[in-house]
């Protein structure tokens, strides 16, 4: 299992380096759910969505929009 949860956060790294969005999660693909193991499916979902945020933050994309929605800043001006 242990295995399992390390390729999980590789894989979501590389499809952040791809361009891929947090709602491209590959364990929230409907031929997957239900999986009769809840904790482990959450902990393939996660351990998926953490490598993609390593790799978010590692790349600068912290204003990057996390639900892959569109991006809004605001800005605010100092005197």
């Amino acid at each position: 299992m242990f295995e399992n949860l390390l390729e999980m956060q590789e894989r979501g790294v590389r499809d952040r380096a791809r361009g891929r969005s947090l709602a491209d999660n590959p364990m929230s693909k409907p031929d997957i759910l239900p999986i009769a193991d809840f904790q482990e499916w959450y902990s393939m979902f996660d351990a998926w969505r953490f490598g993609w945020s390593i790799e978010d933050a590692m790349a600068g994309h912290s204003n990057a929009p996390r639900d892959g929605g569109a991006l809004s800043l605001a800005y605010t001006r100092t005197v």
